[in-house]
């Protein structure tokens, strides 16, 4: 058996290898474009294991491997508590994840079918666009505030505030910025209702939607960022496959942590959807068992700890409702 440690970069990747007695020669770096030498230098190594750390570009060596032996994906922040305070080169980061692998020690991380991941970024693009979209809408509020204008409609960008905005004369530069901060949410607004659409397909290849989305609050769009959050790992321990899946573990700090800033954890939006905490101090305005157990938590503690806390359960409840789905589903 070999044990391969490959250190993965976007151009070039890094090969040590490893048997039961030690290193074999020296680590070899080839290009990543060089798929068929990769592909030669595993098939002159099997029977191997195969250890890559996590990053957002492992998917596509893992799926060349995957067939030909055994591969696993490193845990990045757990690898690293593991590592800490070493000198760092590609040659050694390889010959360090060999031997971690031959010794096993490699902190493994979990690798999601290919369909969540696909949903996963799918989700990820939609919510990287509302963002820049929310950007976009808080310069024009920007652009109106500095001149103390006000629009006389009681909802921000329905048909008639857009008008009334893009009929003002705001000056040479007012005019140049207002309008390049319309075309931006305009094309955002735009990109957003195609990927709704695609979204909107691709939910009809996941059954389990719907024993996420009779969660009061929660729509398609966060029930399908809760499936692809959890990524189909319904088999993992509670304490795992709960909060820890989405981003909200107790390894990532205490529970008064705020809440991730990025939209793609899922508890985060659903937590929004709920209303947790919205106009000041109010809870849950959709779930009464959320609400109540909101209240509990903010009695003794800040109104952030309590977001978070419901979050979590949140998340938990998530995951007990599809363990359910796939178990009745094996069942059947």
């Amino acid at each position: 058996m070999h044990y391969v440690g490959v250190d993965l970069h976007k151009h070039t990747l890094v090969i040590a290898v490893e048997n039961a007695h030690g290193p074999i020669g020296r680590p070899v770096t080839i290009r990543c474009r060089e798929t068929e030498k990769i592909v030669a230098s595993f098939e002159g190594l099997r029977p191997f294991r195969a250890v890559i750390e996590a990053s957002g570009s492992y998917r596509w060596l893992y799926d060349l491997l995957a067939s030909r032996g055994e591969v696993v994906l490193a845990h990045p922040r757990r690898l690293k508590a593991i590592v800490e305070g070493r000198a760092k080169t590609d040659k050694r980061d390889a010959a360090l994840l060999a031997k971690l692998l031959r010794v096993e020690m490699i902190p493994m991380a979990y690798v999601p079918p290919r369909r969540y991941q696909e949903l996963r970024d799918l989700c990820r693009a939609r919510a990287r666009l509302a963002r820049h979209a929310t950007q976009a809408k808080n310069e024009l509020h920007a652009v109106l505030t500095r001149r103390n204008i006000h629009p006389p409609f009681k909802t921000p960008f329905c048909r008639g505030w857009i008008r009334f905005v893009a009929d003002l004369d705001l000056g040479f530069v007012g005019n140049a910025t207002r309008d390049e901060a319309l075309r931006r949410w305009d094309h955002y607004r735009r990109e957003i209702e195609t990927l709704d659409l695609a979204l909107s397909k691709a939910a009809a290849s996941f059954p389990e939607v719907p024993a996420i989305m009779e969660i009061p609050g929660i729509g398609l769009f966060s029930a399908l960022l809760i499936i692809g959050g959890a990524r189909g790992a319904v088999a993992l321990p509670r304490c795992a496959a709960g909060g820890g899946l989405f981003g909200i573990d107790a390894a990532r700090g205490p529970v008064g942590r705020p809440l991730p800033s990025r939209i793609d954890h899922a508890p985060g939006l659903a937590v929004a959807a709920l209303g947790v905490g919205a106009g000041g101090d109010e809870g849950p305005q959709k779930d009464k068992a959320l609400a109540n157990f909101y209240t509990r938590v903010r009695k003794r503690s800040s109104a952030k700890i309590a977001r978070v806390a419901v979050a979590r359960k949140l998340a938990e409840i998530c995951w007990i409702r599809l363990r359910r789905h796939h178990r009745m589903k094996e069942a059947a």
